[in-house]
């Protein structure tokens, strides 16, 4: 049975330099069939027999992408606890305590830890944890996922030996509990491999629903790897097609022989090449301005990353990295130099993920070399500017020049919006209000370009422009209804627009 769903009395913004503004659409089996005026949609509704959504005036636009979402690690705080309104250590403790069961074989699983929002300026330590829960394992994640929180029983089930890489110690030189680097993908890998199944199936799920009711029709999903668990993947692959988003999956793996062979086309794109601000592990020339013994850290020579993206180029695979700080954006361009001189790729539109202080020079150089950027505008909204977490650690200079989008774009690179959820929500408009309104005026952007990171610009970095990120016949017909137009409201009000209806190929999957 034919689907046919016409809109008539919107205001249009098809994001199409050819046809920009309309009022009504006409969708058929899921794919847009014409564009035009109210007379024009309404006499095709008619022939066509076709279902009617009056818009009474509110604006529709291409369905909007959120280009990074951990979706299995967003769709986990259904079952977790929240810690990121927590102002201390106590209140951490506090809060878990509520959780105590007769079961103590239970994990407690905790996210959204922000060291920086606590009085103490630390998560609280192993010991700290063991006098709440001596023989009960805790797991508490990193609001930027960069390092967990654990207590003695998790490490000892986790199997830890003393001298890993990135254990944590105390003044006293007692572990912790505070992994990183290496420890940190241990802990992940042992708290998401034992996941079931149906827990995976939920989280997903959950993550999908979120999505949608922001407006959000296509998910570029940052999955398995280090990140969570590879065994993510096969849940992906199997209920994909029943979700009520367009998920691009990128395996956050560098095994390219597996991602082959599960006909895949993205590999890699969020290992992380170096840390966060939050964890003052994002590499840097010059020290953290609130720890001068640290400047960050790499995680991997250049020598293998070179080799890396060129067996990854030559499988012909997108791939790409996570690089937040300066050295780290200098390293992956170095990098892909290499690997493009000794094999040369016309479009390969490499993903840098985040790119959050970059050099001038290293912006010339990413746009020269055909990178792509998908970075969150959100992360200066709500952690930059004067008195904030980002000034604290990398001091007034720096700070100003953080996520410096306006740069880039008058650098020519394409560059494409997320929320990296679960770090900041999932909420394109919040997105683009802020790239509209940064902290620092100079990083500014319009209203219009902010609506192309996450729609048509969002659509380019996946490779799939010409599928879907306008609206423009021939495409999928995937729309976000909003109550106000983003180009004409206030600057200042777009993140209070809200969504009225979200439509996925053809289907009001969502509608307030």
């Amino acid at each position: 049975m034919e689907n046919k769903r016409v809109l008539i009395n919107g205001d249009g913004i098809t994001m199409d330099s050819k046809n920009p503004t309309c009022q009504g659409i006409y969708i058929r089996n899921g794919i847009i069939e014409k564009i035009g005026n109210n007379q024009e949609m309404k006499k095709i509704a008619e022939r066509e027999k076709a279902e009617i959504i009056d818009l009474e005036g509110k604006t529709f636009l291409p369905g909007l992408h959120d280009c990074h979402v951990h979706m299995m690690n967003t769709g986990l705080s259904a079952i977790g606890i929240n810690l990121y309104d927590c102002k201390s250590i106590p209140e951490v403790l506090a809060k878990l305590e509520k959780e105590k069961t007769e079961n103590q074989q239970e994990w407690i699983f905790a996210y959204g830890l922000d060291e920086s929002r606590l009085a103490e300026k630390r998560p609280p330590t192993a010991s700290e944890l063991d006098q709440l829960f001596k023989d009960r394992p805790v797991y508490l994640q990193d609001r930027g996922l960069h390092y967990t929180q654990v207590n003695t029983i998790a490490m000892k089930v986790m199997e830890f030996t003393a001298d890993e890489e990135g254990m944590g110690r105390d003044e006293v030189g007692s572990l912790s509990g505070r992994l990183q680097s290496h420890a940190n993908s241990h802990a992940r890998k042992y708290f998401f491999d034992k996941m079931t199944w149906e827990q995976r199936e939920t989280a997903i799920r959950d993550t999908a629903q979120r999505a949608v009711e922001m407006g959000v029709t296509t998910i570029h999903a940052m999955e398995g790897g280090e990140l969570s668990s590879d065994e993510d993947i096969p849940v992906f692959l199997a209920i994909m097609a029943d979700l009520p988003v367009h998920v691009v999956v990128h395996w956050c793996t560098t095994s390219v022989e597996d991602v082959l062979g599960k006909n895949l086309t993205i590999i890699g794109t969020d290992v992380l090449l170096d840390g966060s601000i939050g964890s003052r592990t994002a590499a840097f020339r010059e020290p953290y301005a609130d720890n001068l013994k640290s400047s960050g850290e790499l995680y991997y020579s250049d020598e293998w990353l070179a080799h890396y993206i060129e067996a990854a180029h030559r499988a012909g695979l997108q791939t790409g990295f996570h690089a937040i700080g300066q050295c780290a954006i200098t390293q992956i361009l170095n990098c892909l130099e290499k690997a493009l001189y000794k094999y040369p790729v016309d479009d390969h539109r490499f993903r840098i993920e985040h790119f959050g202080f970059p050099d001038e020079w290293d912006i010339r150089r990413a746009a020269a070399l055909g990178a792509v950027i998908s970075t969150q505008p959100a992360f200066t909204y709500l952690r930059g500017g004067p008195n904030s977490v980002y000034a604290d650690r990398v001091g007034e200079e720096r700070n100003r020049r953080a996520y410096p989008i306006r740069e880039l774009l008058d650098a020519g690179i394409v560059v494409s919006g997320g929320s990296d959820s679960n770090v900041t929500p999932i909420n394109p408009l919040l997105g683009i209000h802020a790239a509209v309104n940064p902290p620092f005026i100079q990083n500014a952007i319009t209203s219009y370009e902010a609506l192309k990171l996450f729609t048509i610009d969002g659509a380019f970095t996946a490779k799939e422009e010409q599928l879907r990120g306008s609206l423009t016949p021939g495409k999928a017909g995937d729309l976000t209804i909003l109550y106000k137009n983003p180009l004409t409201v206030a600057p200042d009000k777009i993140k209070e627009i809200g969504v009225a209806m979200t439509i996925y190929q053809g289907e009001v999957v969502y509608k307030k």
